[in-house]
């Protein structure tokens, strides 16, 4: 067992070099990096997205997902039959070199084969992974770029079959070259998926790109309480992000034990888009989107917050869902925003029942000795008028 420090795996997401780089944080937990570790217990994620239902009617069975960060180590027994050959950006090559180890987790995280002995497996165990290295460390020289990443958005958009592209990274720069590059995939029929940010100490992300352009699915991670520690304006949805089972070097691994990180829960969101891209492959990556952040779960149908987006992604949904143009909440590719019933311009008084005879009747009564069985009867006749609890 060895610490993975930053030369190996990150708990956050991997800063492109805008104006000047970011320092990377280490995960802060323990993996080996040596074969033979496995871990029998499936990934926590899994139970929090419902994916065993969602399983039932798609695995991602056609789809590729291209992953545009520090490459993919097919080595790993979880991966050796899910990785197509794709580009390095960095020394030339097919992406199969990973020296990072952020992009073989995230691999992993989206399409991990079961092996015996272990537990891990992907969001979409069907889907192929096409491997496009932008970067090999954090540092200046070999780090990623606004330009090398929009490079292999660029590269991934046009290859066969590939529908769906995850992005790990962030950054503050709204580059010219990265927001052409993903709408040049979303013009080809590609959804990008992008980890929208973490936080900085106790500091919030500011927008961050290429999640926060429209035409790509922003996502931000909830941790095991289901709780996104930070937000920003540009989070669409939400995906599981803490003590994530994956992968470091040969073994398998539990990363972000101890906050969430976006960089996994972009993974999930974009193992999640392989299931509804699989489904429904003549649908746009627009109708895509739309189905994730439709039937996301969220206390109110109709608001979006700060911190979730429209709410945790839930796959089973998704994949059932019609778009008749009548459901409450994000933007609808095909339909405007439904229109509630107008109320009328001034509501008729609800009547006021009489009951002036009836309180003569119990107060006449108080001479008497019918007391009780008056003032019973009157209330029982109060409450056949008056509306209940159930009907406030």
């Amino acid at each position: 067992m060895r610490r993975l420090g930053a030369a190996l795996l990150l708990s956050g997401v991997i800063a492109l070099v805008g104006p000047a780089s970011a320092e990377a944080e280490p995960l802060g937990a323990e993996c080996s990096s040596g074969a033979g570790t496995l871990i029998a217990q499936p990934p926590v994620a899994l139970g929090q997205l419902g994916i065993t239902s969602a399983w039932r009617l798609s695995q991602g069975e056609g789809v590729r997902v291209a992953i545009v960060d520090s490459g993919v180590d097919a080595a790993n027994p979880h991966l050796e039959q899910a990785v197509d050959p794709g580009i390095d950006l960095v020394a030339g090559g097919d992406g199969s070199t990973d020296t990072f180890g952020h992009g073989t987790a995230v691999a992993a995280v989206i399409a991990a084969r079961q092996v015996p002995g272990s537990g891990l497996v992907g969001v979409a165990p069907a889907a192929r992974i096409v491997p496009v290295r932008v970067y090999a460390s954090d540092d200046r020289d070999a780090g990623p770029t606004a330009a090398r990443t929009a490079a292999g958005i660029e590269w991934a958009s046009q290859q066969p079959g590939v529908k769906v592209i995850v992005v790990p990274l962030t950054t503050e720069s709204d580059e010219v070259v990265l927001r052409d590059a993903v709408n040049a995939a979303t013009a080809r029929g590609v959804l990008v998926v992008a980890a929208a940010g973490n936080a900085t100490g106790s500091q919030a992300p500011t927008v961050q790109f290429p999640a926060g352009y429209p035409e790509a699915l922003s996502v931000t991670a909830l941790d095991l309480s289901g709780q996104a520690p930070v937000g920003g304006v540009h989070v669409e949805v939400a995906a599981p992000g803490q003590q994530v089972l994956a992968v470091a070097g040969l073994s398998d691994c539990v990363l972000a034990a101890d906050q969430p990180s976006t960089s996994y829960a972009s993974g999930y969101a974009g193992g999640v888009a392989a299931l509804v891209a699989a489904a429904y492959p003549d649908e746009s990556p627009a109708d895509w989107q739309y189905r994730l952040l439709a039937t996301a779960l969220r206390p109110n149908a109709g608001e979006r917050s700060v911190t979730v987006g429209w709410g945790l992604l839930a796959p089973y949904d998704a994949l059932n869902f019609v778009n008749d143009g009548g459901r409450t909440g994000p933007a609808n590719p095909h339909f405007p925003a439904p229109v509630a019933e107008a109320p009328p311009g001034m509501a008729r008084p609800a009547p006021t029942p009489d009951h002036a005879a009836e309180i003569r009747l119990a107060l006449g009564a108080l001479t008497g000795g019918a007391v009780a069985s008056v003032v019973g009867g009157l209330l029982v006749r109060r409450l056949r008028v008056t509306p209940g609890a159930a009907d406030n």
